[in-house]
Parts: structure tokens; sequence; C-alpha cells
């Protein structure tokens, strides 16, 4: 795979960029450290600008065919259209800062940040954006640190995943307005959550902050029975040859791929997840020079093309 271009898209040379989002057509999306959404084309040219100052922008997703989500550590989730104008906002009441988001249709997922270790300091919230004034859901018991990943399954859009520093995976049913009786599986990769997600309908994978990645199943407990184990792959440092793991990410066919660096060699890897009886780690595709000597923060697929971006402060595209 090939470098094509690369574009600061006028952000200053300190700024780190954190995450890439798509929507329709060639809209994509990337939000820096100096609380600045921009908005580009297929090509990286830049289309639309907008700073949101003292916002802590942690968050980007697309929202639809035609809207952006971003959240932050001032609380507030904003949604976007394609000229990067603010269209709708929804507001964390106690002042939290939000960690996660994630959407299904027109309900919007929030994961809080730590402000102290304990029960009921952090939340996974529920908003419907169409009476966005209160959460419909505040599920305050299930983790006790930073909710890191949240995501809604992909044929069952009423259960939602959350990750969290404290080493937990919950896996929730959004119906239940109880959090007893919406917890519905709770996961234990004894390490924070680096990031976490559905592999497949009845799979979920975890990768931790110390690169540890491990494949569970999903399965209804039953009382007395132990619950089938994971596949755990260990560290895997050393089994794709990278310094840290960035993600999971998709492929325009489906296909899972690990997207890992490293930033002595100056490379960013995809390795392909073969399977799914069994999962295996395949064959690696490199994008030479990557970022440098610093660290991508992610990476997106979007048609032929593959998008990343990092602490360089810049986009680049590969094909």
């Amino acid at each position: 795979m090939k470098l094509v271009t690369s574009s600061s898209l006028g952000s200053a040379p300190d700024t780190y960029l954190y995450s890439l989002a798509h929507i329709g057509g060639h809209c994509l999306a990337t939000i820096g450290s100096d609380d600045t959404l921009r908005l580009f084309d297929a090509a990286l040219k830049g289309t639309a600008t907008t700073q949101v100052r003292n916002a802590g922008l942690a968050c980007l997703k697309s929202f639809s065919d035609q809207a952006f989500i971003t959240a932050g550590r001032d609380g507030v989730i904003r949604l976007w259209d394609s000229r990067a104008k603010q269209v709708a906002q929804l507001n964390e009441s106690q002042d939290r800062g939000i960690s996660a988001i994630a959407c299904h249709d027109h309900i919007i997922a929030a994961g809080t940040e730590s402000n102290k270790e304990g029960l009921g300091d952090v939340s996974v919230l529920l908003y419907d954006n169409r009476s966005p004034a209160a959460p419909i859901r505040d599920y305050d018991e299930s983790h006790t640190d930073s909710i890191t990943q949240l995501a809604f399954h992909p044929s069952q859009p009423t259960i939602l995943l959350s990750g969290s520093t404290d080493g937990l995976v919950s896996l929730f049913d959004v119906n239940q307005r109880e959090e007893e009786d919406a917890i519905q599986q709770v996961l234990n990769p004894r390490s924070a959550v680096h990031c976490a997600g559905f592999l497949t309908p009845d799979q979920a994978y975890v990768l931790t902050t110390d690169e540890q990645f491990l494949i569970y199943p999903l399965q209804e407990p039953v009382e007395g029975r132990e619950p089938p184990p994971a596949i755990d792959f260990g560290d895997v440092r050393q089994k794709l040859d990278c310094m840290y793991v960035i993600d999971l990410v998709r492929q325009p066919n489906g296909q899972p791929v690990v997207a890992c660096g490293h930033n002595v060699k100056q490379t960013l890897s995809l390795v392909q997840l073969d399977g799914p009886e069994p999962w295996n780690l395949g064959r690696s595709v490199q994008l030479p020079g990557a970022h440098g000597e610093e660290v991508v923060r992610d990476v997106l697929f979007a048609q032929d093309r593959v998008y990343s971006c990092g602490e360089d402060g810049q986009v680049r595209l590969w094909r």
C-alpha cells in the first residue's frame, strides 16, 4: 500500500488529530487537540472547519448519512451537518466529561469520565435525539472508572456494549430501565479496556491498554454452568511486530483488520483477522512511513482508500 497524499488540514504543528469519521458521499471529518472539527473530501481537501473552544473534544462518530456527532470533557454532545454547522446539542447534567459515544438510529449512547473511583461516579447514558432534554437511561452501577468504548450490537440494536478502564466490559439490554434488569453479561479481561466491540453477532472482541487481545463468546448465562472460555491471543505486540494496537477496523467487505503501529520502525500495519473457526492473525499489509515517530490514533477504510490520522497533526491517504 502506498501513500497518496497527506495534509494537516490547516492545523498547527503541535496539534494531535484523534479520530476519523465518514458520512454519505465523500465527506470525512477529524477532531484535534485544538478543539476543532475539520471536514474534508476524499482527496484531503478541507471543506469546513469549526472550533469549539474549551470543549475538550475527545469523541467523533458518524450519526447518519448527513451528520457527525462529537463529545468531550465539557459534557456536551453536538451534532453537525456536512458544512460543520451545529444542528443539535445534548448536555450531561452532572458536568462530567464524555469519553465515549455510539449511535444507532435516533439513539445516542454516551459514557462519562471518572472524577473519582467508585459506584455512581461514571455512567452509561442513553439519549433520544427526538427529545434531548434528559437521558432516557442512566446506568451508573456497572463501572467504577472512565468509559472508554461503547458499541451497539450489529443486528440487535437494543444490546449495548460498554468498556472501561476498570477492566470490565458490560452488555446491556437498553429496553430495560432498571440497571439490574438491563445487565446481560459482564466480561473481565482483567486490564483497562482500550477498545472493544462486536466481532460477530455472537462474539465480542476486547483490546486492553497493555495490548492483550481477547475474543469472547456471547451467551446467556446458565446457572451452575461455567461460561465458555475466551480466545486469548495474549500480548500481541510480538506477534504483530508492533509497539501498540490502534483498534480493530472493518474493510469495506466487512473483513476485520487489526491496525497497529511501530514508532521506531515508523510503520503502520493492517493485519487481517482470519476466521471465525478458528480466528487467526493472517497476512499483514504495511503502510511504510506511517506518521513518522508519532503515534497513529485512528484508521478508516472508505471505498478503496485507507485514511489515517495521528499525533503528527496529519491525515494521510493510502491506496
